[in-house]
């Protein structure tokens, strides 16, 4: 048993010290947008929700901060949800940014 902690804590300790992958702005101009397809109409729909709703499209973590308080009217066809979000954003004056497998959503910091 001793022996397991040990070859887990070996383990362990080099991820704990390396930092955080960050892969930066999800909408910065000319990046591809590759997700998943999908059709979206709504009306005064609070940003939080629709984001939400990309994330399960998309199958992804997203984390969308307090201070972010918008509603979005849209009606989208066969368009990438990634492309969604990045549109959303733009509108809204928002920053989309990963960091490993989650997706941050928080008003521009410009």
């Amino acid at each position: 048993m001793v022996q397991r902690a040990v070859v887990l804590a070996a383990l362990l300790v080099p991820m704990l010290d390396s930092p955080a992958r960050a892969d930066g702005d999800m909408c910065r101009r000319g990046k591809p947008h590759h997700g998943k397809t999908i059709d979206l109409d709504v009306k005064d729909a609070d940003v939080h929700d629709v984001m939400r709703l990309l994330a399960d499209v998309g199958n992804i973590n997203i984390v969308v901060a307090d201070t972010v308080q918008a509603k979005v009217t849209l009606k989208l066809k066969r368009v990438a949800w990634d492309l969604a979000a990045c549109t959303i954003a733009a509108v809204h004056k928002l920053e989309i940014s990963q960091r490993d497998n989650i997706v941050l959503v928080m008003p521009r910091s410009r």
